[in-house]
């Protein structure tokens, strides 16, 4: 099937997001940012394979991944673009969870019991991880990326693999959403948005599909 096949006027550019499939530390609900990189498990594979079915036809000119690896072999898997044909941009990686990362929320309640949260829903958000990044700066990242792609990449239909901390501030920059209001929408594995923008990086219009349904079995945490 054909995904979001839009005609793109003179300067208009096609965005794509991509979450990564599922890894051990989202099935153990263990914090994953960009210490630890971990490759997709057996079942984030199947899903991403199920997502190529669906994503296949589609269009595309450019592939960005981030850096680690549970995003670029989701990439390959759903693209079929070798790493070798993609762009592989540090701006893109997950949030760094500094001293977190690899703990469930027990273990970080028993060893830095300091660490605030927002909950929203069903997830609880690290507003100070130790030796980790803050949103505010996360979204200045994301800001960042987001410029250079438009610059290199301008008028084209770009695909972006990446994380859910870093695509909820890509997405709260195009949607023009402060950093916090961004956290309210959730991000799937192998969830696709498609962003619409005109010659000027305006946002006309956004789609979301769920490539792989059954991947909210494993929701975020």
């Amino acid at each position: 099937m054909v995904i979001a096949e839009l005609p793109l006027q003179p300067g208009q550019t096609l965005l794509y997001t991509l979450r990564h499939g599922l890894t051990e530390l989202n099935r153990s609900k263990r914090t994953g940012g960009q210490r630890l990189d971990v490759a997709l498990i057996q079942e984030g594979r199947r899903q991403a394979e199920e997502a190529r079915a669906n994503f296949a036809g589609t269009s595309l000119d450019v592939v960005i991944a981030s850096p680690l690896r549970r995003a670029i072999e989701t990439a390959e898997i759903v693209t079929g673009w070798p790493r070798e044909r993609m762009s592989i941009d540090e701006l893109a990686t997950e949030r760094d969870f500094g001293e977190l990362e690899g703990l469930t929320q027990e273990e970080i309640g028993e060893r830095f019991p300091f660490v605030a949260y927002l909950p929203i829903e069903h997830v609880r958000y690290s507003l100070n991880p130790p030796g980790g990044e803050s949103f505010e700066a996360l979204r200045q990242r994301a800001r960042a990326f987001l410029e250079r792609t438009l610059r290199a990449h301008r008028g084209r239909r770009v695909l972006v693999s990446s994380h859910q901390n870093f695509m909820q501030q890509l997405h709260g920059e195009l949607r023009g959403i402060d950093p916090y209001a961004a956290l309210r929408f959730d991000i799937l594995n192998l969830e696709l948005n498609a962003f619409h923008l005109d010659a000027d990086g305006r946002l006309l219009d956004q789609r979301v599909m769920y490539l792989c349904p059954d991947a909210s079995r494993y929701p975020s945490f």
